[in-house]
């Protein structure tokens, strides 16, 4: 197996890892948002509850929640007998609470005014924050969410402990095929920030321009 080979075989693990970074990032991005408006807006109890959600998964490695849903929990709820399932669910965990402080960030950094003066023009409170707010807190966001979604493309390589095949997996057999321990892992790194770099880049970009037009 020629270098070509390896690289061709490691990137045909791309495919999982996409697939892993991409779900988890949409299962986050469902809890975080919801979250992060509860604990700017919602009343005390129920900001220390989602204070405490983030705590609680950003506190925990991500490996360890794939092993506890996989190992400790597939007897009992079926769907974690699938590790891609297993992974997926546990890095979606992880990312809401990520989101939810990116999104609180993003809220305060919205300028309290606009909500109050949407409220005057005589829309509710539950209507400003759908039409004034949030489209607002997504550019503000955006940076953030980017460096997110890199992160879970980095992270989703966990997901080989499970015997997910992904590209940590495809270079871990490829290292074991070829008793080569150098090139695999340096060109499986390499890949990694080719893949995040111009993500976050892009993206971080493109909040600035808008942020601009929009005079946030």
């Amino acid at each position: 197996m020629n270098e070509l080979e390896k690289l061709i075989f490691m990137l045909s693990g791309l495919p999982a890892t996409f697939a892993i970074s991409i779900l988890s990032f949409f299962l986050g991005f469902c809890i975080g948002l919801p979250l992060a408006f509860a604990r700017v807006y919602a009343s005390k109890p129920f900001q220390t509850l989602v204070e405490g959600y983030e705590k609680v998964f950003r506190g925990i490695p991500e490996i360890v929640l794939m092993m506890l849903f996989y190992y400790g929990l597939k007897s009992i709820i079926p769907l974690f007998k699938s590790p891609f399932f297993s992974a997926t669910f546990a890095l979606g965990l992880r990312s809401g609470a990520n989101q939810s402080q990116i999104f609180r960030a993003a809220i305060r950094g919205v300028k309290e005014e606009q909500m109050m003066a949407a409220t005057s023009l005589g829309l509710t409170r539950l209507q400003a924050i759908f039409y004034v707010m949030i489209p607002q807190t997504f550019i503000v966001a955006t940076p953030g969410l980017g460096s997110e979604y890199a992160l879970l493309i980095k992270d989703s390589s966990y997901a080989f402990v499970l015997g997910v095949v992904e590209m940590m997996r495809r270079t871990y057999t490829v290292m074991r095929l070829t008793y080569d321990p150098v090139f695999p892992f340096f060109a499986s790194a390499f890949l990694y920030v080719m893949i995040t770099f111009p993500i976050a880049t892009y993206l971080d970009k493109w909040a600035s321009r808008k942020k601009k037009q929009l005079g946030i």
